[in-house]
């Protein structure tokens, strides 16, 4: 044992006297590390409320709006939009309260895919409506299928202690 780590060391001192080192990495020092913190978030809880106390019909479009391309549908329905919105909107005055959501600020974080007046005429002529409608729909629809989800969890937990109880006693 003593002649194995001897043979090692003495090699390894031979080879960092013949000029044969262990790399050096080097950090690029003009590397910055940007930190994000939370702007604004709309956690799920809150935004099934809204959605769900929000009433559709009392969200209507400005005059001068024209009707939405499937194009502009597209987008409004899409992770674009909700980008849009953490860079245009600030947190002074939430627009999209139905949508569960995180907005981070930091300098290079935000870039916009539409430049902020036309995600604002789209938001308010478009998205507000078509998205309050598919976040309440998913609402609606997620809360049947919690109340069954949430009695099969019930069902499992009190099987499998029942199993527990069961192989303890005969076993033991």
């Amino acid at each position: 044992m003593f002649a194995t780590f001897f043979g090692n060391a003495v090699a390894f001192l031979l080879l960092l006297r013949n000029g044969y080192t262990t790399p050096v990495v080097e950090y690029n020092k003009g590397l910055r590390y940007e930190e994000y913190i939370v702007e604004h978030e709309i956690s799920t809880v809150n935004a099934r409320n809204s959605a769900l106390t929000i009433d559709v019909q009392s969200i209507v479009a400005p005059s001068g709006c024209k009707e939405c391309t499937s194009e502009e549908k597209r987008y409004c329905l899409g992770s674009d939009f909700i980008n849009d919105h953490c860079c245009c909107d600030r947190r002074y005055h939430e627009v999209l309260p139905f949508i569960p959501h995180t907005c981070y600020s930091g300098n290079q974080l935000c870039e916009p895919v539409m430049e902020c007046d036309k995600y604002r005429r789209l938001r308010t002529c478009c998205c507000d409506i078509l998205v309050l409608k598919k976040w309440k729909a998913r609402f609606q629809n997620s809360s049947c299928k919690t109340v069954g989800g949430t009695a099969y969890m019930i069902i499992m937990i009190v099987s499998s202690h029942i199993v527990y109880i069961f192989v303890n006693y005969f076993i033991t």
